[in-house]
């Protein structure tokens, strides 16, 4: 079962092995054995098929069924075997066996007729292709100017355009007519030989796993409600950690990679690998990356951040169903743990991945979502562990639908709550409200499945979750400047909030159309503005400035707007979680951190001290920013004669996980 479910997600192996075929003639070129052999290959092959298809010709037509071949004489049936296997020295099968065995290697036959035709397409398709790169193409892959053609003479070029068209009879055109041509030529080209290197999903296989993880998870979250989806996701969790730590395993202990020490001397380019290293370990890049600038990373992905631990509905219902507030503290922050592992089990294991087909299979594109299934099948399955493959195809399966039942779950509740109960019928049974959520999980199970197997490409360039964080990212900006003043801010209104949402998502839309009609301009102010943020907006960047913006409104609406004493009540200071005092302390010390990371990470950048060392204090001081709090509290459980312990006490766990995070982000610099 594990294997099958594997095979829905994965790529065939007859693609991968035509990719690195592909490959293979790319860097070592073509051989005059090459084209021998696979035309020699091609003409035994047609001729074997010839005979069983003249043997089984009934009407001016091939009848491929095993009593076709009973009609044959018993001559003829020796006759046929003996040319279909002219080195077979054994005794020939009664014809009842030998029939099937025939039809069998006729199947066979038209497969790899079909290879070998496909190998000669590669090896003409190259013939044409290198001539052009070796006499028109510079050496960044760019076509060269038409001065530089001209400088050919012209047996060269009369000989290139041979190459180049081997099947044109027609006079060689003059230098320009001709060059265009070829260059035209090198582009239709290069595209088909683009595609042949790829390795895609299969289609079919990609709506066949859609519709059956739809399936499953609609029909336990229908029947089983929060509760199945809690359970579930425990029994997912531990297959997802499973498989991540067997899939990092076998990638880091490849004898082609080597461990987590290798990979970053790769990351670096310190090995001279056959591909330059891209700095895909480190966290912050130039203010103009297009995708992880630094700026970006220490606002806009801060701003996600707080909504994912704060506002996110896949959270904040899980939280509300523990048993006590202790349990619900504890176990954000064990989810916290959990996530720590990503960087090195999850990205770090991609990341690696990447270095190791550079090596095993040089020159073949893969996308960044068929990466996991050609791991599987070059790196995983190989070790022949019984079970293992479906071990892991578990935990993918799992880490899919634990994020499909959790957004179900969430999306039912708050349109039965939130929208039929508070403006319908307010005075829905619990019967009903769980009768209606029951049907709004199966519609939304349809729907989603439906929208994704028609709008998203399995084999698109773009990262599946990208795609999806870049969309949803465009809807949060509001909704965490709605709440981050709800929580700490009485004055402000429920019309407020509201504008804050719809502002949040108004810019974040339009404003990267509104940064791109600017930078798209000639003056001074366009061309800074591009070199400190690049051509196009980052997306981070795009969540911070839209923040600022909806907090901005959020209060100004406010304040011309009517507060509702009742509910301005539920703030912080309101519920008297934190006093004023207290979180004017926690600003100081907030304040005060902030300086000392910027001044570690000046000091990193200009090399005095290494990352690990810059990580190390950063850490120590995190946590001890955690443990002004914690002391009071066992101080005060002390002069009440009660022992208090640190190990019981959740601010000592959120210190220790945040110290954590800090130390990453100095590491991964």
């Amino acid at each position: 079962m594990g294997s099958r479910a594997v095979n829905i997600l994965m790529v065939d192996r007859m693609e991968i092995e035509q990719a690195q075929y592909a490959s293979r003639v790319q860097n070592g070129g073509i051989t005059s054995n090459m084209k021998r052999e696979a035309a020699a290959n091609w003409e035994f092959l047609q001729a074997r098929k010839g005979l069983i298809d003249a043997a089984l010709l009934k009407d001016g037509e091939a009848v491929q069924v095993p009593k076709t071949l009973g009609e044959l004489e018993p001559t003829a049936y020796t006759n046929l075997w003996r040319a279909v296997f002219p080195d077979h020295n054994a005794t020939i099968p009664p014809l009842a066996t030998g029939s099937t065995r025939l039809i069998s290697i006729h199947d066979e036959t038209e497969q790899s007729i079909a290879e070998t035709e496909w190998k000669q397409h590669i090896i003409t398709l190259h013939s044409r292709l290198a001539p052009i790169g070796a006499a028109l193409v510079k050496e960044d892959g760019k076509p060269k100017e038409p001065y530089e053609i001209a400088i050919l003479p012209p047996e060269a070029f009369a000989t290139l355009w041979g190459q180049v068209f081997p099947d044109r009879n027609e006079t060689v055109p003059a230098f320009d007519e001709g060059a265009k041509e070829i260059l035209t030529a090198h582009k239709e080209l290069s595209t088909e030989w683009g595609t042949l290197t790829r390795v895609e999903v299969s289609k079919k296989y990609y709506v066949w796993g859609i519709i059956i993880m739809a399936l499953v998870t609609g029909a336990y979250t229908i029947v089983g409600g929060l509760r199945a989806v809690i359970i579930t996701d425990v029994i997912q969790t531990a297959l997802i950690i499973v498989a991540m730590l067997v899939v990092a395993w076998c990638t880091f202990n490849h004898n082609q990679m080597g461990g987590w020490e290798v990979l970053m001397a790769f990351d670096t380019n310190e090995l001279k690998h056959i591909t330059p290293g891209k700095d895909l370990m480190h966290l912050y890049k130039p203010m103009n990356d297009p995708q992880f600038p630094w700026t970006g990373m220490l606002s806009g992905v801060l701003v996600l951040h707080i909504y994912y631990w704060g506002a996110n509905q896949f959270i904040v219902q899980r939280a509300l169903a523990a048993r006590s507030l202790n349990d619900a503290r504890i176990g954000i922050i064990t989810a916290g743990f959990f996530k720590l592992l990503i960087p090195f089990l999850s990205i770090g294991t991609g990341i690696a991945a990447y270095y190791l087909f550079q090596q095993t299979m040089p020159g073949v594109e893969l996308a960044a979502d068929t990466a996991f299934p050609v791991l599987m099948r070059e790196v995983v399955a190989p070790l022949a562990m019984p079970g293992l493959v479906g071990l892991v195809a578990a935990g993918l399966i799992g880490a899919i639908l634990s994020s499909v039942d959790s957004m179900m779950n969430s999306a039912a509740t708050l349109v039965t709550f939130d929208f039929y109960k508070r403006f319908i019928n307010p005075k829905a049974t619990e019967e009903q409200l769980v009768r209606l959520g029951k049907y709004i999980i199966g519609g939304l199970v349809i729907g989603s499945a439906f929208l994704t197997i028609i709008i998203f490409d399995p084999n698109t360039k773009e990262p599946f979750f990208e795609y999806v964080a870049k969309h949803q990212s465009k809807l949060i900006s509001g909704i965490v400047a709605a709440f981050v003043l709800g929580m700490l801010w009485r004055g402000t209104t429920a019309a407020g909030g509201f504008a804050s949402i719809v502002t949040g998502v108004a810019v974040s839309y339009t404003l990267p159309l509104l940064y791109g009609s600017v930078t798209a301009g000639t003056g001074a102010f366009a061309q800074d503005l591009t070199s400190m943020f690049g051509e196009k907006l980052n997306a981070f960047h795009s969540v911070f400035v839209a923040f600022i913006i909806s907090l901005l409104v959020n209060v100004l609406v406010s304040k011309f707007t009517k507060v509702d004493e009742e509910k301005a009540k539920f703030t912080w200071i309101g519920l008297n979680i934190i006093k004023p005092a207290e979180l004017q302390h926690f600003g100081m010390k907030l304040l005060g951190s902030l300086l000392l990371f910027a001044g570690l990470g000046a000091m990193m950048s200009a090399g005095f001290i290494a990352p690990v060392t810059a990580g190390i204090l950063a850490a120590i001081w995190t946590f001890m920013m955690f443990l002004d709090s914690l002391f009071k509290v066992v101080l005060a459980a002390a002069a009440k004669g009660r022992a208090y312990s640190f190990l019981r006490e959740d601010r000592f766990w959120a210190g220790l996980l945040a110290a954590c995070a800090v130390f990453m982000m100095f590491y991964f610099k």
